[in-house]
């Protein structure tokens, strides 16, 4: 069960994108010339950095300021954009991670003198 406050769903589809971009990209970009791990490791930054900026972006919205009339306090609320109750932005960390995790597997698998 995936739990998800506000827009914080995005973020699973973000990554999903970022993954399957990475599994587009690296056939296209390694005809060209490119070594492999350059177009995975650009997706996933790529995809970090849309996750951050669309993550600041919702979660850094000024909230409704609210009066409560029997105490006189001030409540601020805020909308929350959450992905297991971790913020969407946080994520990009993880996103960079997971390509740098890519990236390392990619040239451990191409490593001469590795039996299988």
């Amino acid at each position: 069960m995936i739990i998800w406050s506000g827009w914080g769903m995005l973020t699973a589809l973000i990554a999903a994108a970022g993954l399957i971009g990475s599994v587009l990209l690296d056939p296209a970009l390694t005809r060209l010339g490119v070594p492999t791990p350059t177009g995975v490791i650009l997706v996933w930054v790529v995809a970090a950095g849309f996750n951050w900026w669309l993550g600041t972006r919702l979660n850094g919205r000024p909230g409704r300021e609210l009066l409560d009339p029997r105490t006189g306090q001030t409540v601020i609320l805020r909308p929350r954009h959450t992905l297991f109750w971790i913020p969407m932005q946080y994520y990009s960390v993880l996103m960079v991670l997971l390509g740098l995790l890519a990236v390392i597997g990619a040239m451990h698998a191409g490593s001469p003198g590795r039996r299988v």
